[in-house]
């Protein structure tokens, strides 16, 4: 398994709980596709510096994981098909010698 981090940027529209919500499925989702979260991190809610899809503030959560390199497109389509998702990027960390 390879060393993940994600950083989701979710629509301002969502209440804290419904917020919640999604970055935990988030978290399931991983976990469903043989992944391990090794770490959360809630930025909460932040102005952009430019409008994304019209919103000028948005929820952050960066997440740290390990994950297998075969399930990443399988899991990308999931996050692709939430709506409330505005924004995300995947970065593959370097492996620690």
């Amino acid at each position: 398994m390879r060393k993940y981090e994600i950083m989701c940027l979710m629509s301002p529209e969502l209440s804290e709980e419904e917020f919640k919500t999604l970055y935990e499925s988030i978290q399931q989702d991983i976990q469903s596709l043989g992944g391990e979260v090794q770490n959360v991190d809630v930025w909460g809610k932040r102005t952009l510096a430019y409008p994304v899809k019209k919103f000028t503030e948005g929820y952050y959560v960066v997440m740290n994981f390990l994950f297998p390199q075969n399930q990443l497109p399988e899991f990308e389509r999931r996050l692709k098909l939430r709506e409330k998702l505005l924004r995300y990027m995947i970065t593959l960390l370097e492996k620690e010698e």
